[in-house]
């Protein structure tokens, strides 16, 4: 009989090592911002200190706060609503900018694993003009493919 567990033991590991877990990191659609200035060649762009957080969010919306060098950020959207808005504060309270994103909000069924995920298609962008010259969705459509799918670009090098 303790042959008759060990084997049962080595199948189990054999199934949960066959499984895949690709949801872990696809399960959900998290859109990434990333900055860039506006030179005659637009350029990855670092802001020295960033505080985030969303506007109307229930709970807390602090998604950075007072973070040091950041390239990117993540910009959760909301699933209960068709626009999501973020403040981005550049000096801890006196030179800020709000983006507000309209979106489309549509399920895809992803796999059987990862269920149902959640695509957004921009429908308008609106932005006030503090260091924000523009913000794009240059695919069109954010899904859970991993990666930067806004660009923010910003009318100078970064409060230098």
């Amino acid at each position: 009989m303790p042959a008759l567990g060990a084997i049962i033991a080595i199948c189990a590991g054999c199934f949960a090592g066959c499984s895949t877990s690709d949801c872990d990191d696809l399960q959900n659609t998290l859109p990434m911002a990333g900055f860039f200035s506006t030179d005659s060649t637009p350029t990855p762009t670092t802001l020295p200190r960033l505080t985030l957080y969303g506007i109307g969010a229930p709970g807390d919306s602090l998604l950075l706060d007072s973070a040091l060098a950041v390239s990117e950020a993540y910009l959760p959207f909301r699933i209960d609503s068709r626009t999501t808005s973020f403040v981005l504060d550049y000096l801890q309270g006196s030179m800020r900018d709000t983006i507000t994103f309209t979106y489309d909000l549509s399920p895809r069924f992803s796999s059987m694993e990862c269920g149902v995920v959640y695509d957004y298609t921009p429908t308008a962008i609106t932005h006030t003009r503090t260091l924000i010259d523009s913000v794009t969705c240059p695919q069109g459509i954010i899904t859970n493919v991993p990666g930067q799918n806004l660009r923010i670009y910003l009318k100078t090098s970064p409060l230098q």
